[in-house]
């Protein structure tokens, strides 16, 4: 049984649970190209301070971090659901949960067709990442309400079991 929490009062209520982003971007980055991609998956996400004046490729400043917090998992929640990655969504989300926080890092490529790819650990894939931050009082179990699918009902997975992929991303078979 998942405890009630403050963040479980549903999926799509997501304001007890704190998200930021931040990304870096090198000389051959395009940052308008990389603010698009993420408003892909974060569309409330806002280009306040952010130099798109100068933004010219090749980029001839020195890397430049993105950050920005306060953002809504509406749309990134209802992609996870309509894509049917809510399983690898879970495993991906929690490889880093550590108490009340997890990161997760995001394929900028992906996000620039509209799609969510989990990379897995140490990976850097060509593109670049979104590095994306959760904070919930009780973010075990926020971040498996959030990713159940009727097919727990005949499969139940929960963090860290045996059926969870393994950190090089291969799957774990649950069955003979």
């Amino acid at each position: 049984m998942v405890d009630e929490s403050p963040c479980m009062a549903g999926v799509m209520d997501s304001q007890e649970v704190r998200v930021s982003c931040t990304t870096k971007l090198s000389a051959a980055d395009i940052p308008e190209t990389v603010f698009s991609a993420l408003k892909n998956i974060f569309p409330d996400v806002s280009p306040d301070g952010l130099d798109f004046q100068n933004s010219r490729f090749p980029n001839k400043k020195d890397e430049i971090t993105w950050s920005f917090s306060d953002l809504d998992l509406e749309h990134f929640l209802h992609k996870i659901h309509q894509d049917r990655v809510l399983d690898t969504a879970l495993d991906a989300m929690s490889q880093k949960l550590q108490g009340k926080k997890t990161t997760f890092e995001l394929s900028r490529q992906a996000a620039i067709n509209g799609k969510i790819s989990f990379c897995l650990l140490g990976e850097n894939p060509l593109g670049g990442i979104f590095i994306i931050s959760l904070q919930c009082e009780y973010l075990k179990a926020w971040l498996q309400e959030a990713t159940w699918h009727r097919g727990r009902e005949d499969v139940p997975r929960q963090i860290g079991d045996e059926t969870a992929m393994s950190k090089d991303g291969r799957i774990r078979e649950w069955f003979d």
